[in-house]
Parts: C-alpha cells; structure tokens; sequence
C-alpha cells in the first residue's frame, strides 16, 4: 500500500476488520475478490512466503498482508 497505516491490535477485531476494508480499498472491490478468491483456492500449493510475496508485488505489506494470509488463505499444510 502507498503509505504507511498503524494497527491498533489491542482490539484484534476491529484491527483485522480495518485491515481487510484498507486492502480491499487499495485493490477495488472486483480485484480483492479475484485475490481472496486465489488465496482460498490455492489450498496450501503455494508457501506461505511466496503468498506474501505474491501480496507485496500487488502493494500489501506487512499487518494486511498477515491478515489476508490467516482469513483467506487456505493451506492444507504448512509449507515453508
């Protein structure tokens, strides 16, 4: 993402809540349910790292880019 945003994680929610909203402002509505789509379809073929990777390259770093991993990403085990 262009900027840097503060998370408050006291309140895990609310900050998971405003990470996904922030995500799915940066990418609009119809590419972050292409990407939320990919991620829950990949079903662990794809590292952890390379789906990070893979996030950054679309300007998701950092706290969005965990929270996507852990709600959408679907891994049927964990590889490294």
């Amino acid at each position: 993402m262009g900027y840097e945003i503060k998370y408050d994680t006291t309140d895990r929610s609310k900050s998971e809540a405003k990470a996904i909203a922030d995500v799915k402002q940066w990418l609009g509505a119809k590419q972050f349910n292409k990407v939320a789509k990919i991620l829950a379809s990949d079903r662990g073929n794809t590292s952890r790292f390379m789906v990070t990777l893979a996030l950054s390259m679309q300007g998701i770093e950092g706290y969005p880019a965990e929270v996507m991993v852990a709600t959408y990403w679907n891994p049927q085990r964990e590889l490294f």
